[in-house]
């Protein structure tokens, strides 16, 4: 299956009924677009994606940009790989190092709200590893 450059406002709209049908997902949508709306206009942030026939099947949005640390660092901002299409996880995650290394990044970095041993172990037979965690705590919206 190819991964492909997008730059279409349509296929966004796309991308985004697919996290609005992501169950307990945090995203909000109209800022997903506008990031994504972002990557025509600048070229640190890209969408990529996949189809199957008209399906959306899997798609990444990949920000490049320097962390807190000052490495030069690829972060995918969001990943969709539909569940019918296992492989097709390989095959982004090999996408997304050779986009790094395409553009001297020194790491790739993501965050995500799932539990971190779920991610490791779709992620960890990539190489991923869980670094660090984000402790937050939610304020009340009248303080805000």
């Amino acid at each position: 299956m190819n991964i492909e450059l997008t730059k279409d406002t349509d296929v966004f709209l796309n991308i985004c009924d697919k996290v609005r049908e992501t169950r307990d997902c945090r995203i909000k949508t109209n800022l997903l677009f506008n990031v994504m709306l972002s990557g025509i206009y600048e070229d640190k942030t890209k969408t990529y994606i996949t189809y199957d026939n008209q399906n959306l099947v899997g798609c990444a949005l990949l920000t490049l940009q320097k962390d807190m640390t000052d490495s030069q660092t690829l972060f995918v901002v969001y990943m969709f790989i539909d569940r019918h299409y296992p492989e097709l996880s390989g095959e982004y995650m090999e996408f997304i190092e050779n986009k790094a290394r395409e553009w001297k990044a020194t790491k790739i970095s993501f965050t995500t709200h799932r539990n971190p041993k779920a991610v490791i172990r779709k992620y960890g037979k990539y190489g991923y590893q869980h670094r660090c965690s984000v402790i937050e705590k939610i304020l009340d919206k009248e303080v805000i």
